[in-house]
């Protein structure tokens, strides 16, 4: 089961995205990191980056049969978890196809892309790292292994430095006063609100 999650984010939500992206604007819509730049900035994308090739390593060596792994019991509970891996998947694909022509991996500091406030992202400033947050629930329920912990945990401090240290103070320089209400008026990550 985490290996059908993880070939289906990596076909729709990467490839499938960039592929759109491209033939929608003539842009991968790609921004790495330079290598001349500070630390802050490579690090966390990197980490990002390779917490998924990694996690996709282990997923391929349990599937031949090298990685020793105990299944959760009873089944139901690892389908219910490859359930939410699924909708990870759905909310992530739903998200990017609402950010439209301003979709983007990585941070360019020299660009100016729109401020998204539709959709999903009325309710979540991030809608697409909350459905990467339910992959991840997703794939270590269905692949309980250390190592696989290990990949969504660094996968999840990168998202949380480079959303906090990276992507939130450009999106403040470049949209200034719109951004700081959005900023107050909005969750970071839930797509849903836990108060009255």
């Amino acid at each position: 089961m985490a290996l059908i999650l993880s070939l289906t984010f990596i076909a729709f939500a990467v490839i499938g995205r960039i592929l759109i992206q491209f033939w929608t604007t003539g842009d991968h819509g790609l921004r790495f990191a330079s290598l001349r730049g500070p630390l802050k900035e490579s690090v966390p994308g990197s980490a990002f980056v390779m917490s998924f090739v990694a996690s996709f390593i282990l997923i391929v060596m349990s599937e031949a049969g090298f990685l020793e792994v105990s299944p959760l019991t009873p089944k139901w509970i690892a389908t219910t978890f490859f359930l939410v891996g699924l909708a990870g998947i759905a909310i992530t694909l739903v998200a990017q196809w609402q950010m439209g022509i301003a979709w983007r991996i990585g941070v360019d500091q020299r660009e100016e892309t729109t401020l998204i406030t539709r959709g999903l992202y009325r309710r979540s400033r991030n809608p697409i790292y909350f459905g990467i947050f339910l992959y991840w629930i997703g794939i270590t329920a269905t692949l309980p292994h250390p190592a696989v912990l290990v990949c969504a945990l660094v996968c999840w401090i990168s998202i949380e430095v480079v959303v906090r240290q990276i992507e939130e103070p450009y999106l403040k320089r470049i949209h200034g006063d719109a951004f700081g209400h959005y900023y107050l008026t909005t969750n970071r990550y839930l797509i849903w609100s836990l108060g009255g």
